[in-house]
């Protein structure tokens, strides 16, 4: 996002978060959607961002039918033993910072509906790509914890837009200068099938 305007209107037009693939596009087709969330796609996403898209050859993240949330992570340090927590808001900042090039990130805190096992064709269920029960290939990557939704959060998902700053450079500390709230946001918990007490 480029100024607050921009980042606010995701949820202030009811845009959501859609992928690069549709914001590039304009208009998608419904029928295309199939044909973009592949295994082979979903792979080039987590783990080759921006090499070429074989199909068009261009970079990946131009066209990526997935959209990466930050979930966080818990990394073992088997000689220490010990666990190392990685905060999913800390890994978004250090994002959406570019790693500390950027003094300004906003963040969408928002929620989706994860499988409980590989599901990458199911187009309105997120994938946790960093959990190795269940992707347990090997990914450089697996210490960043992320979340892939496949074609858009839709905006009453998202619960505010954040700015934040980062003070001191890339090793300074972040602060939240604002939050804008999102008067459609729908609480998760309005699907839980656990019902109250008579």
């Amino acid at each position: 996002m480029q100024d607050d305007d921009a980042a606010c209107r995701i949820i202030d037009d009811r845009q959501g978060l859609v992928c690069q693939w549709w914001r590039t596009s304009v208009d998608i087709d419904p029928a295309e959607v199939a044909d973009k969330l592949t295994p082979q796609a979903l792979d080039q996403h987590v783990n080759h961002f921006t090499d070429p898209d074989p199909s068009t050859g261009r970079p990946f993240n131009q066209v990526s039918p997935f959209i990466s949330l930050s979930a966080g992570t818990v990394e073992r340090d088997a000689v220490a033993r010990t666990n190392w927590v990685r905060r999913a808001r800390r890994t978004a900042l250090h994002f959406g910072t570019e790693f500390g090039w950027k003094t300004t990130a906003y963040l969408y805190p928002c929620w989706v509906i994860l499988a409980p096992r590989n599901a990458v064709e199911i187009q309105h269920v997120a994938e946790e790509v960093r959990d190795l029960n269940t992707y347990r290939h090997y990914s450089p990557f697996q210490t960043e914890g992320e979340i892939v939704a496949k074609i858009e959060v839709p905006d009453n998902h998202i619960q505010c837009c954040e700015k934040w700053e980062l003070v001191g450079g890339p090793a300074g500390f972040y602060r939240r200068v604002w939050s804008h709230p999102n008067p459609r946001f729908v609480r998760p918990e309005r699907l839980t099938n656990v019902r109250e007490l008579i």
